[in-house]
């Protein structure tokens, strides 16, 4: 309460100041010169203080922001007083209009800043505990799907505008409910988004989804909890789900650049195709992934990345990390995980 009334007299001063400077102007030949220089001087002004740092940047710019508004509220006052006087009407006399409007010009940056506050407030309200808790019907290609509202989702509709819902964003999350409870949702795709780093902040894990053991989940434990860089999991960091076109091979452009180049082959089948700091695996049962080679300390595993095709019109793309020694065994494990990430997704 007493910061409040600091930053009121703070701002009073200034705005005095503005208004007492242009609320005399009681002719239109006058009052519109003296706006426009006004006008000038405090974009001037308001340009200097804005490109201006340290502590005393916020200080200038709230005398400069009042001082405008001040300036602002005086040009009206003038004006209203000009119009009574050109149409005779008692109500628009001086000694009613210029408290008047010192008022309302003064308490108007208040009431601006609170209406945008709630109207922010109402917009990252959390959604309703229905819209949280429940499963929400949608369908990808051929298959129906079950939603929950969790961290790590995102959603791409399948309308025209490409509509997309970021579901650990509020108001993403409220606009996907909506449209779900007012029929099934169609999908063009589906990406979960579990690594650590760099895409996901602590804040977007903290949803009612995670607050109990999810069993049914396999992806849920990388959901909500931030998994460290230097960590291997045996799951995807990173899948997408996605509608295919007819005939279309999802993986055709990565085999085609992998066998532009000379493989070496290990003693237990693996082939590796490289190319500067891009890498191919292949399993000896055809099984592959486009990998990159970080050679940094802080991410001594490669990144990869693996397409399959799951039905005739669903494709299933996924990051993963390994090693040239782990791949064989990890890439499987991570294929199964990837396909149960999807048919946990099946109600």
């Amino acid at each position: 309460m007493e910061y409040l009334g600091s930053f009121v007299t703070l701002a009073a001063i200034p705005y005095l100041v503005g208004f007492l400077a242009l609320c005399f102007w009681w002719r239109w030949w006058l009052l519109v010169p003296a706006g426009i220089v006004a006008a000038v001087l405090a974009k001037i002004e308001y340009a200097s203080v804005n490109s201006s740092d340290g502590a005393g940047a916020v200080f200038g710019i709230i005398l400069v922001v009042f001082a405008m508004i001040g300036a602002a509220s005086g040009f009206v006052a003038s004006g209203v007083v000009v119009i009574g006087r050109m149409t005779r009407l008692r109500a628009l006399r001086a000694v009613y209009v210029l408290p008047t409007v010192f008022i309302v010009g003064f308490s108007s940056y208040f009431a601006v800043t609170w209406t945008q506050q709630k109207i922010r407030e109402a917009r990252y309200a959390p959604p309703s505990a229905a819209c949280l808790d429940k499963l929400h019907p949608a369908r990808i290609a051929d298959v129906a799907v079950a939603i929950p509202v969790a961290p790590g989702i995102l959603l791409f509709g399948d309308g025209m505008s490409d509509e997309h819902y970021v579901l650990w964003s509020n108001p993403d999350a409220r606009a996907f409910c909506n449209e779900a409870d007012g029929g099934s949702v169609t999908l063009k795709s589906v990406v979960f988004m579990l690594d650590g780093s760099p895409a996901r902040r602590e804040m977007e894990t903290k949803r009612p989804f995670c607050s109990r053991p999810q069993p049914g989940y396999p992806w849920a434990e990388m959901a909500c909890h931030l998994i460290p860089t230097d960590v291997i999991p045996d799951k995807p960091v990173q899948m997408t789900l996605s509608v295919k076109a007819p005939g279309f091979d999802p993986s055709v452009r990565e085999r085609e650049a992998m066998l532009k180049t000379q493989p070496t082959v290990a003693s237990d089948g693996l082939r590796t195709y490289r190319s500067k700091n891009d890498v191919y695996l292949q399993r000896p049962d055809g099984y592959f992934a486009q990998c990159h080679d970080h050679r940094s300390k802080s991410q001594p595993w490669l990144s990869c990345t693996a397409t399959e095709e799951l039905t005739a019109q669903l494709a299933i793309s996924y990051d993963f990390r390994t090693t040239t020694e782990l791949f064989m065994q990890q890439s499987a494990a991570v294929a199964a995980n990837a396909r149960a990430i999807f048919n946990s997704l099946k109600p």
